[in-house]
């Protein structure tokens, strides 16, 4: 194998970091909503190698720092989500949210709906398994819309370093 490829392969293989995009913190205006959800160990090796977008399709950088898994749009480096984990022997426990309220950045406010969404993403970008998206029905585009803008070619089954 050559170096180039050798070299791809091994930063595919890094964590995301949040030096590796730029970012914006999560803003001021928040809701913290519960969550519970238990992952197995090998689930939380695919969640903690987060996410780097390659293209303008990959619509979210996730990086996970600490306890948590950070989730920013790709475009605008906006903070949306910040989750909040804790261990439950060799898995975690999803516990909470930490959702983006600033209505300069984000429109939402169902919480419900940032729920499903997160289980959404997680499922479809961090651990490749299929997925049900959950339309809002508050918005003003239909399903194939809303699906493309938030998960881009993941939604074709198409996730940044993966060969799928």
């Amino acid at each position: 194998m050559a170096i180039a490829g050798r070299c791809a392969m091994i930063e595919a293989m890094k964590p995301a970091e949040p030096s590796d995009w730029k970012v914006k913190p999560l803003p001021e205006k928040r809701a913290a909503i519960p969550l519970d959800r238990l992952f197995n160990p090998a689930e939380m090796l695919k969640i903690r190698q987060g996410l780097r977008p390659e293209q303008m399709e990959d619509k979210w950088f996730i990086y996970w720092k600490d306890v948590a898994l950070f989730f920013h749009r790709s475009w605008t480096g906006i903070c949306m989500y910040v989750l909040q984990f804790k261990a439950e022997g060799d898995s975690a426990r999803l516990i909470q949210a930490e959702v983006n309220r600033d209505p300069e950045q984000y429109l939402n406010v169902d919480d419900k709906y940032d729920a499903d969404l997160i289980d959404y993403l997680i499922d479809v970008l961090l651990l490749g398994k299929a997925a049900d998206f959950p339309v809002n029905p508050a918005s003003p585009l239909d399903g194939a819309l809303q699906n493309w803008s938030l998960a881009g070619r993941a939604m074709l089954g198409k996730r940044p370093g993966r060969k799928k």
